[in-house]
């Protein structure tokens, strides 16, 4: 294989992660995997898995260069291993399209095969990872994120890689010679945006009662001396301050990011206090995220829902902890690497998942890394929760993208469910989003102290997808089975 080739594959898969934010080249996401597909479908599933590989190198190592932070090693070790999941893409492909190369149906299997591939790398290794779902990428594009309250986030990856698909069999029709084919293709790829609005009916109604919240951002103070204990009173002295200039605002919830208080709430006087002030001063219920100690070497994370009167009254700890941030898995095999020092303690996982009532409205808590998986968010709007909240600490990213692309989860979030979200970060970005995915008023800056302040509707339905599940990855990997296995019997592609 010619080393232009390879490198053709490494800058369609660079081109891939601008389309998300905070380049936001959301286009792109409707053309850049095309190269791959052109590519890889002629050749044998080897070569095919080579070049997939250097797509994914290309776009993961640019989406989520900001684990550079924690280390270039982890950073080049989930590149690589979440490139392995675009050659196994690149691999079935170029199988299938033996069979299946040319068509709406050949489209719509490689559309089936992304998604599968999608679903897989959510689940494996360890606890899976999400991000570069193609979804997130397309939250500028309400019109057609609108659609994953059909069948979840995978509705738009299938859709976007079916339209790549098209182009890239738009592109080898021309190369044949059959024009006629190719004016088709390109017939389809302009429609694309009329069928996509066509999911607008997937959209529920909103409800009567409208809930007044506050995200109240207190920031971190990256030039802070002094003990560890004396930097957490300073974020929550912090928190309270911007809390109590909200005493005469009509509100029904004040909301605290995670770590926002990273003491003990039930166990330090100094810090139930402040908390409890905090809470009397507005007088309305408060979510806090905050960490909560089981022993010297294990705590929790957790949301803590205060009352008006400042006592504590419910909490939910946090299900689903991030490995090598939260804890260290094995940690007796990994102890030895000196980068892990900064993850001293392990936090322990809760059980089940927690909607808190305010106001008469069930409020569903997630905690930063949940809000990136969709079947988890979706439990619990299908439990009962009409409003979510995520609360969360992106600030060992720095300036990076990593807080704005992480506000597209939770936008993706909310599209899938029909439901708003309210995603409040310790330093940034915090926003209020509108059940389609849609920015509600302005988002906060990274690394400033903000309070913003909206209505948010709960609806009086949730989506076909809160409703019914997560049924279209397994359909897809039945599909993107069926379409291997016939393509395995047909040594050439039939394009």
């Amino acid at each position: 294989m010619k080393g232009r080739t390879l490198l053709a594959a490494t800058g369609a898969g660079l081109s891939l992660s601008f389309a998300f934010p905070e380049a936001d080249l959301a286009p792109l996401a409707w053309i850049s995997m095309a190269p791959l597909l052109v590519l890889a479908r002629d050749r044998s599933p080897r070569a095919a898995s080579a070049l997939g590989f250097v797509f994914g190198l290309g776009f993961f190592g640019s989406l989520i260069i900001w684990i550079k932070y924690v280390g270039w090693i982890p950073w080049a070790v989930l590149v690589v291993m979440e490139a392995f999941f675009i050659a196994l893409f690149a691999a079935t492909w170029s199988v299938a399209a033996r069979r299946w190369g040319s068509g709406v149906a050949g489209a719509l299997i490689a559309g089936a095969l992304w998604v599968t591939a999608e679903w897989v790398r959510s689940l494996v290794p360890a606890v899976g990872f999400t991000w570069g779902q193609l979804a997130q990428s397309q939250t500028d594009f309400s019109w057609l994120l609108r659609a994953s309250g059909l069948a979840g986030g995978a509705t738009v990856s299938l859709l976007l890689v079916a339209v790549n698909a098209l182009i890239a069999q738009g592109w080898v029709a021309r190369r044949s010679g059959r024009s006629a084919i190719s004016a088709v293709m390109a017939m389809l790829y302009i429609a694309a945006p009329v069928i996509g609005a066509g999911f607008a009916f997937v959209r529920p109604t909103a409800g009567e009662r409208s809930l007044r919240v506050a995200i109240v951002q207190g920031n971190v103070d990256r030039d802070a001396s002094g003990t560890t204990y004396d930097r957490e009173i300073a974020r929550i002295e912090r928190h309270a301050a911007l809390t109590r200039k909200l005493d005469d605002e009509d509100l029904d919830l004040v909301v605290w990011p995670e770590s926002s208080v990273g003491t003990d709430a039930e166990r330090d006087r100094l810090t139930a206090e402040l908390l409890g002030d905090a809470a009397r001063s507005v007088g309305v219920p408060m979510i806090v995220g905050a960490n909560l100690d089981v022993d010297e070497d294990k705590y929790m994370v957790v949301a803590l829902l205060v009352s008006a009167e400042g006592e504590i009254v419910d909490r939910y700890q946090k299900t689903h902890l991030v490995p090598f941030g939260e804890y260290i898995p094995a940690r007796n095999f990994f102890d030895w690497i000196p980068m892990l020092e900064q993850v001293p303690r392990d936090a322990v996982a809760g059980n089940e998942p927690h909607n808190f009532e305010v106001a008469g409205v069930p409020i569903a808590t997630v905690i930063s890394f949940e809000g990136d998986f969709g079947p988890l968010v979706r439990d619990r709007v299908a439990s009962g929760g009409r409003v979510v909240v995520v609360a969360t600490n992106t600030s060992t990213w720095g300036d990076s993208w990593a807080s704005s692309q992480h506000l597209a989860f939770s936008r993706v979030r909310a599209a899938e469910n029909g439901v708003p979200v309210i995603h409040a970060a310790l330093s940034g970005v915090s926003a209020f989003v509108e059940p389609d995915g849609e920015i509600l008023g302005t988002r906060s800056r990274l690394y400033n102290e903000a309070v913003l302040i909206q209505e948010v509707t709960p609806p009086s339905s949730i989506t076909p997808y809160a409703r019914s599940g997560d049924w279209l990855p397994l359909v897809a990997a039945i599909i993107g089975l069926v379409a291997v296995v016939a393509g395995w019997r047909r040594p050439r592609s039939s394009v």
